[in-house]
Protein backbone atom coordinates (compact mmCIF):
# COMPACT_ATOMS: atom_id res chain seq x y z
CA UNK A 1 0.00 0.00 0.00
CA UNK A 2 1.05 3.55 -0.64
CA UNK A 3 0.13 6.85 1.01
CA UNK A 4 -2.45 7.57 -1.71
CA UNK A 5 -4.42 4.55 -0.47
CA UNK A 6 -5.16 6.49 2.71
CA UNK A 7 -7.43 8.85 0.75
CA UNK A 8 -10.96 7.58 1.33
CA UNK A 9 -13.84 8.43 -1.00
CA UNK A 10 -17.49 7.53 -1.46
CA UNK A 11 -17.94 4.57 -3.82
CA UNK A 12 -20.35 5.51 -6.57
CA UNK A 13 -21.57 4.22 -9.89
CA UNK A 14 -21.37 6.73 -12.72
CA UNK A 15 -24.13 5.97 -15.23
CA UNK A 16 -24.25 6.94 -18.88
CA UNK A 17 -26.68 6.79 -21.77
CA UNK A 18 -24.80 7.55 -24.96
CA UNK A 19 -26.81 7.05 -28.15
CA UNK A 20 -29.01 4.51 -26.31
CA UNK A 21 -26.01 2.56 -25.02
CA UNK A 22 -26.39 2.24 -21.25
CA UNK A 23 -23.35 1.72 -19.08
CA UNK A 24 -22.13 2.27 -15.57
CA UNK A 25 -18.74 2.23 -13.89
CA UNK A 26 -17.80 2.10 -10.23
CA UNK A 27 -15.67 5.08 -9.26
CA UNK A 28 -14.18 6.40 -6.07
CA UNK A 29 -12.64 9.48 -7.64
CA UNK A 30 -15.55 11.87 -7.29
CA UNK A 31 -15.77 15.22 -5.54
CA UNK A 32 -17.76 18.41 -5.27
CA UNK A 33 -16.05 21.27 -7.08
CA UNK A 34 -18.58 24.12 -6.80
CA UNK A 35 -21.42 25.15 -4.51
CA UNK A 36 -22.99 27.82 -6.77
CA UNK A 37 -23.78 26.38 -9.19
CA UNK A 38 -23.51 22.88 -7.73
CA UNK A 39 -20.90 20.87 -9.64
CA UNK A 40 -19.30 17.45 -9.33
CA UNK A 41 -16.08 16.15 -10.87
CA UNK A 42 -15.53 12.49 -11.78
CA UNK A 43 -12.32 10.88 -12.99
CA UNK A 44 -12.51 8.12 -15.63
CA UNK A 45 -9.60 6.13 -17.07
CA UNK A 46 -8.97 6.72 -20.77
CA UNK A 47 -8.84 2.96 -21.42
CA UNK A 48 -12.38 2.41 -20.07
CA UNK A 49 -15.47 1.86 -22.20
CA UNK A 50 -17.22 4.49 -20.07
CA UNK A 51 -14.65 7.03 -21.28
CA UNK A 52 -15.61 6.25 -24.89
CA UNK A 53 -19.29 6.75 -24.08
CA UNK A 54 -18.74 9.93 -22.08
CA UNK A 55 -16.84 11.45 -24.99
CA UNK A 56 -20.08 11.37 -27.02
CA UNK A 57 -22.46 12.18 -24.14
CA UNK A 58 -23.54 15.49 -22.66
CA UNK A 59 -24.61 14.21 -19.24
CA UNK A 60 -24.01 11.51 -16.66
CA UNK A 61 -25.53 10.21 -13.45
CA UNK A 62 -23.91 9.49 -10.10
CA UNK A 63 -25.42 6.81 -7.86
CA UNK A 64 -24.08 6.97 -4.29
CA UNK A 65 -24.11 3.41 -2.95
CA UNK A 66 -24.94 2.25 0.55
CA UNK A 67 -22.71 -0.08 2.57
CA UNK A 68 -25.08 -2.92 1.65
CA UNK A 69 -24.37 -2.47 -2.06
CA UNK A 70 -20.79 -3.78 -2.21
CA UNK A 71 -21.91 -6.40 -4.72
CA UNK A 72 -23.16 -3.72 -7.13
CA UNK A 73 -19.86 -1.87 -6.80
CA UNK A 74 -18.01 -5.07 -7.69
CA UNK A 75 -20.27 -5.83 -10.68
CA UNK A 76 -19.93 -2.35 -12.17
CA UNK A 77 -16.22 -2.18 -11.34
CA UNK A 78 -14.97 -5.55 -12.52
CA UNK A 79 -16.47 -6.11 -15.98
CA UNK A 80 -16.59 -4.00 -19.12
CA UNK A 81 -19.90 -2.77 -20.51
CA UNK A 82 -18.32 -3.31 -23.92
CA UNK A 83 -18.79 -7.07 -23.34
CA UNK A 84 -21.84 -7.37 -21.08
CA UNK A 85 -25.00 -5.50 -20.09
CA UNK A 86 -24.18 -4.51 -16.51
CA UNK A 87 -27.81 -3.47 -15.92
CA UNK A 88 -29.24 -6.88 -16.88
CA UNK A 89 -30.06 -8.01 -13.31
CA UNK A 90 -30.03 -4.59 -11.65
CA UNK A 91 -33.15 -2.76 -10.47
CA UNK A 92 -32.98 0.65 -12.18
CA UNK A 93 -35.03 3.24 -14.02
CA UNK A 94 -34.27 5.93 -16.56
CA UNK A 95 -34.61 9.59 -15.64
CA UNK A 96 -36.67 11.90 -17.86
CA UNK A 97 -33.52 12.63 -19.86
CA UNK A 98 -32.61 8.93 -20.14
CA UNK A 99 -29.86 8.57 -17.53
CA UNK A 100 -29.88 5.22 -15.67
CA UNK A 101 -30.68 5.60 -11.96
CA UNK A 102 -30.09 2.52 -9.81
CA UNK A 103 -32.78 1.94 -7.21
CA UNK A 104 -32.26 1.70 -3.43
CA UNK A 105 -29.18 3.94 -3.45
CA UNK A 106 -28.34 6.65 -0.90
CA UNK A 107 -28.35 9.58 -3.32
CA UNK A 108 -28.50 10.37 -7.03
CA UNK A 109 -27.14 13.25 -9.07
CA UNK A 110 -27.80 13.98 -12.71
CA UNK A 111 -25.14 16.19 -14.23
CA UNK A 112 -24.65 18.09 -17.50
CA UNK A 113 -21.03 17.95 -18.65
CA UNK A 114 -19.67 21.51 -18.68
CA UNK A 115 -15.94 20.90 -18.86
CA UNK A 116 -13.23 18.25 -18.89
CA UNK A 117 -9.50 18.13 -18.24
CA UNK A 118 -6.67 15.74 -18.96
CA UNK A 119 -5.24 14.16 -15.81
CA UNK A 120 -2.52 11.66 -16.69
CA UNK A 121 -4.18 8.38 -17.69
CA UNK A 122 -7.62 9.76 -16.72
CA UNK A 123 -10.03 12.46 -17.86
CA UNK A 124 -11.77 14.57 -15.24
CA UNK A 125 -15.34 15.43 -16.27
CA UNK A 126 -16.99 18.36 -14.52
CA UNK A 127 -20.74 18.18 -14.39
CA UNK A 128 -23.26 20.82 -13.34
CA UNK A 129 -25.84 19.16 -11.10
CA UNK A 130 -29.23 19.53 -12.78
CA UNK A 131 -31.07 17.13 -10.46
CA UNK A 132 -30.23 15.72 -7.05
CA UNK A 133 -32.12 13.34 -4.81
CA UNK A 134 -31.39 12.22 -1.24
CA UNK A 135 -33.05 8.81 -1.13
CA UNK A 136 -31.80 7.27 2.15
CA UNK A 137 -30.00 8.37 5.27
CA UNK A 138 -27.79 5.25 5.27
CA UNK A 139 -24.02 5.58 5.50
CA UNK A 140 -22.49 5.43 2.02
CA UNK A 141 -20.06 2.75 0.87
CA UNK A 142 -16.46 3.95 1.13
CA UNK A 143 -13.35 3.07 -0.84
CA UNK A 144 -9.86 3.38 0.60
CA UNK A 145 -6.72 1.31 1.04
CA UNK A 146 -7.75 -0.48 -2.19
CA UNK A 147 -10.92 -1.98 -0.69
CA UNK A 148 -14.59 -1.23 -0.02
CA UNK A 149 -15.83 -0.36 3.49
Amino acid sequence: MDALGKIYNVASIVTINSNNKLNGITVAWITRVSIKPPMIAISIGKQRYSYELLESADKFGVCILSKEQKNLAKIFGSKSGRNINKFENVDFELTKSGIPKIKNIVAFFECKIVNKAEAGDHIVYIGKVVNQELLKFDQPLLYGEHQLF
